[in-house]
């Protein structure tokens, strides 16, 4: 999961403040107020259909980004290689507890 931060109206707090967006993969799955704490889920019924259809983009796509990076370095692209595969099961695991935590 990853977070990023952002000015948003509050609904709570009736005023602009900073609100953190809570990612799984691409897709937005939660916005807290860093002020008053107010928090939006997005259910993980909701996620679902829109997480397969980002993962299988991503599946898609994979070969091409690959590609993409051995072609501008080669040497690093293998040297970081397996550590990239072996990082892939956790994240995906990551992903979808994240998502079914909702």
């Amino acid at each position: 999961m990853s977070v990023e931060l952002t000015e948003l109206r509050c609904e709570t707090c009736d005023d602009v403040t900073e609100h953190e967006l809570h990612y799984s993969g691409r897709l937005l799955e939660s916005v807290r107020c860093t002020v008053c704490g107010a928090n939006l889920d997005v259910p993980a019924r909701d996620m679902l259909g829109s997480y397969l259809a980002d993962l299988e983009q991503r599946v898609a796509s994979k070969p091409a980004r690959m590609a993409r990076r051995a072609g501008k370095d080669p040497v690093g692209f293998v040297l970081q290689l397996p550590a990239a595969i072996a990082r892939q099961p956790k994240k995906f695991l990551e992903e979808l507890r994240s998502i079914f935590r909702h």
